[in-house]
């Protein structure tokens, strides 16, 4: 009976050791088995609808078409400009204005260009966002415009006004780029299409904004309109240049 006792006694002794060996190599065989089981099941992430999807593997993205190039956007530097011609509320559509008198300092911060042989021609200076009127050499009138965003940059190059149109609707674009505009007014084409025109959607001159016309407050835009050629008769929809009435050069550049 003694020896049982004491047989007894010695497993209780016994028994912590062996619970804590038996745990340990539980916790070890399970933690090998879940390891293994995540090394072979195929990764998974919640959607939307409460399902699983697979996970696709971590590569790099690669456009399959090209990215259309962009220009950087110009950088912009409130534009220096003479005396203001009037001031009028830039609320006011009809009587807004951007237009100063060029002083020298003002004209000598714009990219040196090649004065052509022309008694009027008009200057479209796109770092400074001006347009600098010239008639028998001299600089008589500027203004502050919005060309083209850097997705719709503006033409470079020397041209000539072609057609002239009182008012239009403007609309192109597509998808969130779309846009219609009624009574666009005062529009001078130059090159395919654009043109000088007068703009009530926005009065943030000096800034790139347009789809690559040059954007002018309707007042500016009818000056230029009325100021260079060809001479419009006053009633044609669609007037064009002809050799006897020339369109007034135009060059654009940076």
């Amino acid at each position: 009976m003694s020896k049982s006792l004491a047989g007894i006694a010695s497993v209780r002794r016994r028994l912590p050791r062996m619970l804590i060996l038996v745990l340990l190599i539980t916790s070890y065989c399970g933690g090998v088995g879940h390891a293994r089981a995540e090394d072979h099941a195929s990764p998974s992430r919640p959607t939307g609808d409460g399902g699983v999807a697979a996970v696709l593997p971590s590569l790099p993205i690669k456009a399959a078409l090209p990215r259309p190039v962009e220009k950087p956007p110009l950088p912009f530097a409130e534009p220096m400009v003479g005396p203001l011609i009037k001031r009028a509320p830039m609320d006011d559509i009809e009587h807004r204005t951007t237009a100063f008198l060029p002083t020298p300092e003002q004209l000598a911060r714009l990219t040196p260009v090649e004065f052509p042989a022309e008694s009027r021609w008009i200057r479209v200076d796109l770092s400074e966002q001006v347009v600098i009127v010239y008639e028998n050499g001299r600089a008589i009138r500027g203004f502050v415009i919005s060309s083209g965003l850097p997705r719709t940059p503006t033409v470079l190059g020397e041209y000539r006004i072609r057609t002239k149109v009182r008012a239009q609707t403007m609309s192109g674009g597509s998808g969130a780029g779309y846009y219609s505009l009624p009574n666009v007014q005062w529009v001078q084409y130059f090159y395919a299409d654009y043109s000088f025109h007068g703009t009530y959607w926005h009065s943030d001159f000096g800034r790139p904004k347009s789809h690559g016309c040059i954007n002018m407050t309707n007042a500016d835009a009818k000056w230029l309109f009325d100021w260079a050629g060809p001479v419009w008769d006053g009633k044609t929809t669609w007037f064009k240049s002809s050799p006897n009435n020339l369109g007034t050069l135009v060059i654009v550049h940076e």
